[in-house]
């Protein structure tokens, strides 16, 4: 019971310090926005934007063990849906005994946690770091979508609009046509019965 206690005092102080550690580290990163695999230009306020919505969701974060464990192929796999962040480093990085010289989290609706995935010589694989956090993450989700919806032409709706109108078209043309061919076509039995 005492050396739970000791180690529960003691302990304490050191993951809040690491942590502390590492949530700085992001700043440190070049930070790059990834949406559906493709990486997304930022300016600047863009950039200076996430950075500020990333602290506000990062405070008061602590680390807890991580099961999550990624592959290179996993990793490759999971970039081709939805909205992450990257950060690569000019030296290599440990915490926990977890090296790394870059870093991706995906950033969801309305989380409360999230996986680093580590990477070392563009290689993602091995042990992830779970971070909980006490802030959700929806307004840092907001401001990343409002800057992918920014950067990706969006198609306007007068032409999603028409194209389905001019698929309808095409559609009751096509079926106009094979009651057409239907007529003229006789089935040979139907041939026979008539003579």
């Amino acid at each position: 019971m005492v050396s739970r206690l000791f180690f529960s005092f003691m302990g304490l102080p050191m993951i809040f310090n690491a942590m502390f550690n590492f949530i700085d580290i992001f700043s440190y990163g070049q930070m790059n926005l990834i949406y559906n695999n493709q990486i997304i230009e930022m300016t600047d306020e863009d950039k200076a934007d996430i950075q500020k919505e990333l602290i506000k969701y990062l405070e008061n974060s602590y680390d807890s063990p991580a099961l999550a464990v990624t592959f290179p192929e996993f990793y490759k796999e999971m970039l081709k849906d939805g909205y992450f962040l990257n950060f690569k480093f000019d030296k290599h990085y440990e915490f926990n005994g977890l090296p790394f010289d870059e870093v991706t989290i995906k950033v969801e609706d309305n989380a409360y946690g999230f996986n680093i995935f580590r990477g070392e010589n563009g290689v993602f694989q091995g042990r992830c770091i779970y971070i909980n956090t006490e802030n959700s993450s929806s307004d840092l989700y907001k401001v990343i979508k409002e800057i992918v919806d920014s950067k990706i032409p969006v198609e306007v709706e007068e032409d999603k609009n028409q194209d389905v109108e001019s698929a309808t078209e095409t559609s009751k043309e096509e079926l106009e046509q094979l009651e057409k061919n239907e007529q003229n076509n006789l089935n040979p039995n139907d041939e026979d019965k008539n003579f």
